[in-house]
């Protein structure tokens, strides 16, 4: 077969080996991040204020509305060229590729010029500290620029999901977190702390992700290469006809999931922004953790629905379904009941308050986890239109709930949180193995019970954590690592012995055997 004499394409068949090696790397990014943040964003508020440092994660969520039109292009670069690939076809490979790259550069382009003049109006539009309108406004050009260039780097990043190989967007991930930190923390030495630092700071941080994209490319996909000559106005209706329903699904993805902030900004000030945002940090941080791991799963999803191997499908997801949910439930089971000493020992005591606020904007995330490898099924089989459509009414829910609940029930930062989870859990938890479910052809409960238990054990885990708080002074870490300790390892037993059966307890001992033997 072609594909066997294909590296890219033999790589990209799942093994627990390779698994291993993408989840462990990811693992890793994850530490840095963490740990990074755990520095950076009480540096950020010390350094800026809290209505000023609110500002930069309100950019990056205006910003972020951009990307409606470009990740619809994006998004299908790599199944496209994975195609390809597998046919050995690299003449059409690189005519996907160049086009793909020039459509998507040329619309992040004109995107980046709408942003710029959006950016005189941002103070009309929403909250701005006084005194920070001019330097709101280079934020917000800053963040778009890197919007600019990541969306470039996007089209080179379909190598890594080509190949299989989602360590290297680790490393790359958490090289990137580590250089942010080190500009922001020098420039801050050397200059008096301001906005104009960071909004130059983010988009050199997003040319170095280009550089690295590129360079990974080059030595992943060596056939794939950059020529304007290749650029074939062909494959544009194939593009658009395929990207048409990605666009309706991604902008209600944006208003599902990255609302928040503005509504907030808008309806209660940039002071209640600024003290929101950090909690976001934790849900986009798992949010990226769920997304590596769940796409370490992808290429073996598309592999097998296309093998019609409904069988061995279903087994890969089921059992995908009850470790990530169970996986993510333990850091959200632990931040939420540990919120109050984690915030105070983090940010200080004036954020213990909205410790309430963790459980609301960090519990759904153990059902989203469950579901988040799903997403496969419906792109390998071409089942867009629903999803998309069902994304956006979530999306345009989420956004009148909140408003509701903020503005007339006067629920304040509870409102908005208490929209997300409710919306999150509807789609999540109900919608989307329901529907996974019909485009298998299987029983509707095949994948709903994944979702009950990820939840269910993610809120038994914090209200255990939550006793133990009681007895956590905030401002040490350690303290906090020792009570956090005990309680993530009897999560760890009871799960594999109690929350596993036979077959799962096979395959996790085989995944962990496999990260064993990483060198």
């Amino acid at each position: 077969m072609a594909s066997e004499t294909n590296p890219a394409i033999a790589a990209a068949g799942s093994s627990h080996r390779r698994f291993a090696v993408n989840v462990a790397a990811n693992l890793g990014s994850l530490i840095v991040t963490v740990v990074v943040g755990l520095w950076y964003t009480p540096f950020m508020i010390r350094s800026l204020g809290v209505a000023v440092y609110g500002l930069v994660p309100l950019a990056s969520s205006i910003t972020n509305y951009l990307t409606v039109v470009t990740a619809a292009v994006c998004t299908m670069v790599a199944r496209y060229i994975t195609t390809d690939l597998a046919r050995n076809d690299v003449v059409n490979a690189n005519k996907h590729f160049n086009t793909f790259l020039i459509v998507g550069t040329l619309l992040a382009a004109v995107l980046f010029v709408v942003a710029a003049v959006f950016s005189f109006f941002l103070p009309v539009f929403f909250n701005i500290p006084p005194g920070q309108e001019h330097a709101a406004k280079n934020v917000f050009l800053g963040v778009a620029g890197a919007f600019l260039i990541s969306t470039i780097a996007n089209t080179f990043q379909s190598s890594i999901w080509v190949a299989n190989r989602f360590e290297v967007r680790a490393m790359i991930e958490a090289g990137s977190t580590l250089l942010r930190a080190g500009l922001v923390l020098l420039s801050f030495r050397l200059w008096a702390p301001a906005l104009w630092q960071v909004s130059i700071i983010i988009p050199t941080v997003a040319a170095f992700v280009l550089l690295a994209d590129f360079v990974a490319c080059r030595r992943l996909a060596p056939t794939l290469r950059v020529r304007p000559s290749d650029f074939d106005r062909s494959k544009l209706p194939e593009l658009l006809a395929t990207s048409q329903w990605l666009f309706w699904g991604q902008l209600g993805n944006l208003l599902f999931l990255n609302i928040d902030l503005v509504l907030v900004n808008i309806l209660l000030g940039p002071l209640d922004s600024g003290r929101y945002a950090p909690l976001l940090q934790w849900v986009m941080l798992l949010r990226v953790v769920i997304s590596l791991i769940a796409g370490t799963l992808s290429p073996e999803i598309v592999v097998r629905y296309a093998r019609q191997d409904t069988q061995g499908l279903l087994q890969l997801t089921r059992q995908a379904a009850k470790f990530l949910g169970l996986v993510v439930a333990l850091p959200c089971g632990l931040l939420c009941g540990l919120g109050r000493p984690m915030l105070g020992t983090w940010l200080g005591p004036s954020f213990m308050e909205l410790a309430p606020l963790s459980w609301l904007v960090l519990a759904p995330l153990a059902v989203e986890a469950s579901q988040y490898h799903l997403s496969a099924i419906t792109i390998a089989a071409n089942k867009l239109r629903v999803p998309a459509l069902s994304m956006l009414a979530f999306g345009v829910g989420n956004a009148a709930l909140a408003v509701l609940l903020t503005r007339y029930f006067h629920w304040g930062l509870y409102g908005v949180a208490a929209a997300g989870a409710v919306t999150s859990i509807l789609r999540n938890g109900l919608f989307a193995p329901l529907y996974t479910a019909a485009i298998l052809h299987q029983p509707w409960s095949t994948f709903l019970s994944r979702m009950g238990n990820a939840l269910t054990a993610c809120l038994l885990l914090a209200g255990a954590a939550a006793m133990v708080a009681g007895y956590v002074t905030p401002g040490s870490w350690i303290r906090l690592g020792l009570a956090a300790a005990p309680l993530a390892l009897l999560y760890a037993g009871l799960t594999y012995f109690i929350g596993l059966d036979a077959d799962e307890r096979i395959t996790m001992q085989k995944i962990v055997l496999s990260s064993l033997r990483i060198r």
